[in-house]
């Protein structure tokens, strides 16, 4: 827990190893014509961070004491997005965006119930202090290339821990997501977690179930999308967090012997995808994610009569997971393992029914299969087709896949010989 102190600890360029040279050329354009304007300019958050460790950003976020309307007189390629707190936008070539942010502070209790607490503006502390974590909370400070630190980060850069700013218990309660915040960066950064901010997260984890399900999604895509999934789940699992944003679905995951470690050997092929840049759709990547919970219910349940399809999108439905997938790619996913879970039988029994091959989801499926069982996808168009055919191309596999015995075909007996009638 980090509190409030009152002079910021400030490096002078000789003291770090943040260049410009590291440093977007659009995002210099940005900060230093707010600076020329007499405005306060601060490279902020993840990209500081990232320089600090030696990463190469993903993104270079401003932030000014400008406000929105006079960042926009500033730049004829900025637009104004947002309802709740103004942002800029400033658009360059091959759409690449530098958001510039006014510097705010955490609102007041308004009398008025129709004011605004969201743009309440303030000063370059009270902003650190309204973020996060320590380590996103860091100013880069342009007119004299220095950092800026309000909040200890710095030294939770050195110390590799993740800690949360202010009271967890506190922060947790006004925005749960910041549990999800709070171990995703001690995942990818490989960073612990200081002591009070994760004792607040086993206490109080059950509060991001009550979070937006659709704001979960968001949250669920970004690491499934990051190339570090697996650490993430892999320190989610640690803290009991699975049956909290799984619901059912989790605690299949604890329960069973094995299913966790399954799922984090799947994602560790999914990060591995990820970070090789090949090109998966997000319907491959939930699959992946959902396989080994699939495979559970068709061992138990894949026997009873109906349509397995069915069963699948019912027990989906049962589970209560507080994520709320979109049903577009919940029905996709179901569709996509039940194709790759007949791929999977069809190795084992020789017999596939390959009308599956008309359905949109096969390719996917196909793909899938590639990266199950060889851990990367294969050139081809259907891999699961190629190993197929050859695993049994000596059976004289054909036509709808089913190992067939060869008939043996009957000579016919030609007819006997009619006797000639003798001329008269």
């Amino acid at each position: 827990m980090k509190t409030r102190t009152k002079e910021p600890q400030i490096l002078p360029r000789s003291a770090h190893t943040i260049s410009r040279r590291l440093i977007d050329p659009d995002a210099l354009k940005v900060l230093y014509r707010l600076q020329r304007n007499g405005f306060k300019a601060y490279l902020v958050g993840g990209a500081v961070r990232d320089l600090l460790l030696g990463k190469k950003p993903k993104d270079f976020d401003v932030a000014t004491d400008a406000r929105p309307g006079q960042v926009k007189k500033l730049f004829a390629n900025c637009f104004l997005i947002g309802r709740r707190f103004r942002l800029a936008h400033i658009r360059f070539r091959g759409g690449k965006i530098i958001e510039v942010a006014t510097f705010r502070r955490e609102p007041e209790e308004i009398a008025e119930p129709e004011a605004d607490k969201n743009n309440t503006f303030g000063t370059p502390d009270e902003d650190a202090f309204r973020r996060d974590i320590t380590i996103n909370a860091l100013f880069y400070d342009i007119s004299n290339f220095s950092i800026i630190d309000y909040v200890g980060g710095l030294d939770d850069i050195s110390r590799k821990r993740v800690c949360i700013i202010g009271d967890p218990s506190e922060r947790y309660a006004e925005d749960p997501v910041r549990i999800w915040r709070v171990l995703r960066y001690a995942a990818r950064q490989n960073f612990t977690i200081e002591e009070e901010t994760g004792q607040a997260i086993r206490s109080q984890r059950e509060l991001l179930a009550t979070s937006s399900g659709s704001r979960l999604f968001e949250e669920l895509n970004k690491d499934l999308s990051s190339g570090h999934a697996a650490p993430f789940f892999r320190l989610a699992a640690s803290y009991g967090m699975l049956p909290v944003i799984l619901g059912d679905i989790g605690r299949r995951m604890e329960q069973s012997d094995g299913m966790t470690e399954t799922l984090l050997g799947l994602l560790d092929i999914l990060d591995k995808a990820v970070r090789r840049g090949d090109a998966l759709s997000q319907d491959v990547s939930y699959s992946i994610f959902f396989w080994p919970w699939v495979q559970q219910v068709l061992q138990e349940k894949g026997n009873l009569p109906g349509d397995k399809v069915t069963l699948l999108t019912d027990e989906f439905v049962a589970s209560k997971m507080p994520i709320i997938v979109p049903k577009t790619i919940r029905s996709n996913v179901i569709h996509t393992l039940y194709i790759l879970e007949r791929m999977m039988n069809a190795l084992r029994t020789g017999r596939m029914k390959w009308t599956l091959k008309k359905r949109a989801s096969y390719s996917d499926a196909a793909t899938l299969f590639s990266l199950l069982e060889h851990g990367h996808i294969k050139p081809g168009s259907d891999p699961f087709a190629e190993a197929f055919r050859a695993k049994f191309t000596e059976q004289g596999q054909k036509g709808n896949g089913d190992v067939r015995k060869k008939r043996r075909h009957r000579r016919r007996k030609s007819a006997p010989p009619q006797p000639v009638p003798n001329e008269l």
